[in-house]
């Protein structure tokens, strides 16, 4: 039988799986890479027990292990301190699995690449504008590489998904992210083992330690992407975070200003009709952002790319390309669906603005039982994940 071959467009967390699961059902890979080099943006990230059962699944529990951070906070609190509800990471649904938890992102980068095989070949300084769905294919003016299958890991503004499905949208949150990692000697006294804080108009406050890499944190404000250099955005950060509690100022005034990373936050609404298309020579599917790219409340980018990457290696193994895309599409896009809409409810709540909205806001999160943000919101369904068994 000849081996069949795949085009992932993309070398972040959905491209590297899909490539790692496809490898390892047999297929060989030509992954692109825009970038001059596979590399992290220096932040962190907080996944869930379904990216640690993903990333189990394609090898790689001892090293996920080793650079694993627990993230255990309990508490969403007010900018004074005094908590809004409890229970804000997921409960696992079996206690044998790992509760939430931040990777610093070039550590998860790394255990991924070092688990690719020789059948996957990179190609960086690939910025892929030409995508063939009919006779599957991609590559920019110079270079084209066939293949049996087009993988589209090309993130929220996905050139693989306009050729798909041209009608998904993407939608700004009218926030942008600030984040940061600060090395240990520079890292203030934390409190506990992270911290979710939520002030008026949207803005919000997330940190975690990271144990020898130092500690994380992301700020939400609302707007868009600050020109001013970058020196001017950290007396800004510093500014709007002005008398929140401790340690959210300090962390702040710790970082370095070249150290903080911006970034606009959007989403797809609605999502893509379908993720995958069948040509007569192969076809194409979408992963990741450029599939269903979430508002951001819920933190479920990472690992909802982890499990799609896991899931196409399991179900393209023995199925031929037809029959296994309809199985990922059928597996796929009503889970995702599905936690899209739980997304987006969760930021109009959470994203609650002026003194009224805040107040209406505080009201709700305090009249809800405790454990609600773990049990109900859909965090469990986000959790309760599992690879799916090979179809023969």
């Amino acid at each position: 039988m000849t081996q069949r071959r795949a085009v992932i467009v993309g070398a972040g967390i959905g491209g590297l799986a899909s490539a790692i699961a496809l490898e390892q059902a047999g297929w060989r890979v030509a992954l692109l890479e825009r970038g001059d080099r596979l590399r992290d943006d220096g932040t962190a990230l907080l996944v869930q027990a379904n990216a640690m059962r993903a990333l189990r699944a394609l090898g790689l529990g001892l090293a996920i292990d080793a650079i694993a951070q627990p993230f255990d906070s309990g508490v969403l609190r007010r900018p004074d301190g005094k908590p809004l509800i409890r229970s804000v990471t997921p409960e696992p649904v079996d206690r044998t699995e790992p509760q939430s938890v931040v990777f610093h992102r070039g550590d998860l980068l790394e255990a991924l690449v070092s688990a690719l095989g020789d059948r996957v070949e990179i190609h960086t300084g690939v910025t892929v504008t030409n995508v063939d769905l009919v006779h599957p294919a991609a590559g920019d003016n110079t270079r084209r590489w066939p293949a049996d299958l087009v993988v589209g890991a090309d993130g929220i503004n996905s050139a693989v998904r306009t050729g798909i499905d041209p009608h998904a949208t993407v939608t700004g949150t009218g926030t942008v992210a600030f984040r940061a990692v600060i090395p240990p000697h520079r890292v203030p006294r934390l409190p506990d083992d992270g911290g979710e804080t939520h002030g008026a108009n949207g803005q919000r406050f997330r940190y975690a330690p990271l144990s020898e890499r130092g500690a994380y944190w992301t700020a939400v404000v609302r707007g868009g992407q600050r020109p001013e250099p970058a020196d001017v955005r950290h007396r800004l950060l510093a500014e709007w975070f002005r008398g929140w509690h401790d340690p959210i100022p300090k962390l702040i005034n710790a970082t370095r200003p070249e150290e903080i990373r911006q970034e606009q936050l959007s989403y797809l609404h609605p999502l893509p009709r379908r993720y995958t298309q069948v040509a007569a020579d192969g076809g194409a599917v979408l992963v990741g952002d450029a599939a269903h790219a979430m508002a951001p409340d819920l933190g479920l980018g990472a690992g909802l790319a982890l499990e799609d990457g896991v899931t196409l290696g399991i179900c393209l193994t023995h199925a031929s390309i037809p029959d296994g895309l309809g199985e990922y599409e059928h597996l796929r896009r009503g889970r995702t669906v599905r936690l899209a809409k739980t997304a987006r409810r969760m930021a109009a709540l959470l994203g609650s603005r002026g003194k009224l909205g805040t107040t209406m806001r505080d009201g709700l999160l305090r009249a809800m039982p405790e454990g609600w943000l773990s049990r109900g919101a859909g965090a469990a369904a986000v959790s309760d994940w599992h690879p799916p068994s090979p179809s023969r």
